[in-house]
C-alpha cells in the first residue's frame, strides 16, 4: 500500500513523523544513507537552497512567479533506468516506484492546477531517479516475524497512524532503503521555473517493513512527489510546514483508492486501498497491491 507520510498544502503529519523519527534515531540510530547527487539530469542546477528534515534532504528552486503564471501542468512519467538500480530490482519494481512518485505528485498538483495528459502545457513536470539503496530483505523479515500488529503507516501520515494503529515495532536497523530523485518543471519555452534534487532514507522507527528489496524506495518516492507537489502547487518549502490534520480528499484517494480529483490523475493508477493496508500488515511485497500506472479498480 502506497502508506507514506502525506500532507496538506502545507503538510500534514511531517511533524508527527518527525517527533517520531527523533526518538528512534535517538534510540537505535537506524537510518539509511540520505545522499543527494549532482544534479546532471536537470536543464540546470546553480540556484538552488539547501533545505532538510529528519531523515531526508533537499536542494530547492523555484520561481515566484510561477504560482500566479500557471494554471495546466503536464506530468512526464518518471525515468528510472536499469543503471540505477543495477540487477536488484525487475522492470516491474522500478515501474512501481517510478509511479509512486507520478501518482502522489499527480494529487498535489491537481489541489491547484489542472492536470493534462496530452497537448501543450504551461508547465511540464519531469523527475528521475538518480539513486537507490535497496532494502535488505532478511533484515525487514526478521522485523516482520516480529511484528503481528496491524500498519497503517503512511500517506495519511506514518507518525500519525501509529498513534492510532499500533504500538510500533522498530525495525532491524539493517539494510535499510533510500533514494535520490531530481526533478524540474519547465515551461513552453523549455526554461526551468522550479527544481528539486530529493534525498529520502528509510528508517528503523517509522517505515514499515517488506519482503521486498523496493519497499523502502516504494514508500520514499511517494513521499518526493508530495514534497515536489506541494512545492510547485505552495511555493512554500515542503520540510518547513506545519502540521495539519489530513484532508477527507487526501484520506479517501491517497489511501483508499478512491478516483482523483483531477481524471488525468487516473493515468498514474490508484493507491491500493484496504487491500493494500492487509498486504502491508503482513510485510507483503508492493507489487501485490499495487497494479502501477493506468489502473483503476471499479
Amino acid at each position: 500500500m502506497l502508506l507514506r507520510s502525506q500532507r496538506t498544502l502545507a503538510t500534514p503529519a511531517r511533524a508527527a513523523r518527525i517527533g517520531l523519527s527523533a526518538v528512534a534515531f535517538a534510540l537505535l540510530a537506524g537510518c539509511g544513507d540520505v545522499v543527494l547527487t549532482d544534479g546532471r539530469s536537470l536543464s540546470r542546477s546553480d540556484q538552488f537552497m539547501s533545505t532538510d528534515a529528519v531523515a531526508s534532504e533537499a536542494k530547492l528552486f523555484i520561481d515566484p512567479t510561477l504560482l500566479s503564471t500557471v494554471r495546466t501542468v503536464r506530468i512526464v512519467p518518471t525515468a528510472f533506468q536499469e543503471t540505477v538500480s543495477g540487477p536488484g530490482l525487475n522492470p516491474v519494481e522500478r515501474r512501481l516506484i517510478a509511479n509512486a512518485a507520478d501518482r502522489a505528485l499527480c494529487y498535489d498538483l491537481s489541489l491547484r492546477y489542472d492536470i493534462v495528459s496530452s497537448g501543450r502545457a504551461d508547465l511540464t513536470v519531469r523527475a528521475a531517479i538518480t539513486r537507490i539503496d535497496l532494502t535488505n530483505v532478511p533484515a525487514a523479515g526478521a522485523t516482520i516475524a516480529a511484528s503481528t500488529a496491524l500498519s497503517i503507516a503512511g500517506q495519511v501520515g506514518v507518525g500519525f497512524a501509529n498513534t492510532i494503529g499500533k504500538v510500533p515495532v522498530p525495525r532491524v536497523p539493517i539494510g535499510l532503503g533510500s533514494l535520490t530523485i531530481e526533478a524540474e518543471a519547465l515551461d513552453i519555452r523549455n526554461r526551468q521555473r522550479a527544481a528539486m534534487i530529493w534525498g529520502g532514507a528509510a528508517n528503523a522507527f517509522t517505515n514499515q517493513a517488506r519482503f521486498s528489496a523496493a519497499s523502502d524506495a516504494y514508500d520514499l518516492a511517494g513521499e518526493f512527489g508530495q514534497d515536489f507537489g506541494s512545492y510547485l502547487a505552495t511555493g512554500k518549502d515542503p520540510f518547513r510546514g506545519e502540521l495539519q490534520i489530513p484532508t477527507y480528499d487526501r484520506v479517501r484517494i491517497t489511501t483508499l483508492g478512491e478516483a482523483p480529483l483531477d481524471p488525468d490523475c487516473e493515468a498514474f493508477g490508484r493507491a491500493p486501498g484496504i487491500d493494500g493496508i492487509l498486504a502491508d500488515s503482513i510485510g507483503l511485497p508492493p507489487d501485490w497491491t499495487d497494479r502501477g500506472p493506468g489502473f483503476a479498480r471499479p
